[in-house]
């Protein structure tokens, strides 16, 4: 049957047209109530959590109601997930709306990943019909551009309840998928020193700052000694004025691992900066704020790809399968043991800035490929 363009655009605008930027809890519950809309008038079975103190919502739609799925293994068939948030704060909607330019369609979090969010609920109209006893389930979260502090967990859960999964984020504009990602985790360092006059008593105090200098050295040392690891001191914040010895500094540490025994090498190396500061009245601390862990390419996962493969070659549709370093929620998924491909939706690029966009004619080709695989996967 294929995807009716005319209808995605359309219910596209209004998605893109939300402000939903990761920090704008209000407009994230304004775009969770279109989606939930949309998913009940589509008559799936829609659950929904504000998760935190933040409020960040998180929806769960399913084809079946679950009460009928209760003691089935691995209930969901396929499961497709998608972020709802953004990275760009409210009022951007009204500085650059929705928009499309020939072949390139725009506007705040189009390609990141509004474009895809939509495409699996197509997919779940046509496909429903096909394999009515199947069941189909969509996860949105609201903080995937932090890091997923709040939804990793259940992210992680909800995936041990499908056999296979699909990472609906855009499509490199290549049209390469991703079936292999770096773990991802942020640390936040705090260093506590001795404030004290930098001229009249300099020796009276202890630099937070000096501190966070061996740190910053330690990492620089832990970068790329093993094959994969990047250490990357990302955010340094220190001191009050430049005749004061500062107190306190603090710092965020992006780490990306190959395998959790890499994590190790550097909570070790943590470790002993920890137990020897450069002066004993200096107290540092770290905390794991975000914890991504790899996206592992499984022998499910390989069958994923070679079917991918196939369907594509039947569509002269050309494309190749990246390894990343960069993360998302297909790595909790994969965490959770569920094979999963990632960059499953439209061509995009220029992700994260004012100029991002996905190609228009790649939607259809996209949508008929990935409704390909799902047919080929439901049919094993």
């Amino acid at each position: 049957m294929g995807i009716d363009l005319k209808k995605y655009l359309e219910e596209l605008e209004v998605l893109v047209n939300i402000d939903s930027g990761s920090y704008d809890v209000e407009g994230l519950n304004k775009m969770a109530d279109a989606l939930e809309e949309m998913y009940k008038n589509d008559g799936l079975f829609v659950t929904r959590r504000q998760l935190e103190t933040e409020g960040h919502p998180h929806l769960v739609a399913t084809t079946h109601d679950m009460k009928e799925l209760d003691g089935k293994d691995k209930p969901w068939d396929i499961m497709f997930i998608g972020h709802i948030d953004t990275v760009f704060p409210a009022g951007t909607v009204a500085e650059r709306p929705f928009s499309i330019d020939g072949n390139y369609v725009k506007g705040p979090g189009a390609a990141d990943m509004k474009a895809g969010d939509l495409m699996a609920l197509h997919l779940i109209r046509e496909l429903r019909n096909e394999f009515p006893d199947k069941c189909f389930a969509i996860v949105n979260n609201g903080d995937e551009e932090l890091g997923s502090p709040y939804s990793g967990e259940l992210l992680l859960e909800l995936a041990k309840n499908a056999k296979y999964a699909l990472d609906m984020e855009p499509g490199r504009i290549t049209g390469n998928f991703v079936h292999e990602r770096k773990g991802s985790l942020e640390y936040w360092v705090d260093i506590h020193g001795v404030a004290s006059h930098a001229g009249s008593y300099p020796d009276k105090g202890a630099s937070s700052i000096r501190e966070a200098g061996r740190w910053i050295d330690c990492c620089s040392k832990l970068h790329k000694s093993l094959p994969g690891l990047t250490v990357n001191v990302g955010v340094i914040n220190g001191g009050t004025a430049s005749n004061v010895v500062p107190e306190h500094t603090h710092m965020k540490i992006d780490v990306r691992i190959m395998d959790y025994s890499q994590a190790e090498v550097v909570e070790a190396a943590f470790n002993e900066l920890v137990a020897n500061p450069f002066d004993e009245r200096i107290k540092s601390e770290y905390i794991k704020y975000s914890d991504m862990p790899p996206m592992r390419f499984t022998d499910e996962t390989k069958m994923m790809v070679e079917i991918l493969k196939e369907e594509a070659a039947k569509m002269d549709y050309e494309f190749d399968f990246e390894s990343s370093g960069g993360a998302s929620d297909a790595s909790f998924v994969s965490g959770g043991g569920t094979p999963i491909i990632d960059a499953c939706g439209p061509h995009g690029d220029n992700l994260h800035n004012e100029n991002e966009y996905f190609l228009l004619d790649t939607v259809e080709k996209r949508y008929d490929l990935i409704a390909n695989l799902i047919r080929r996967l439901l049919m094993k």
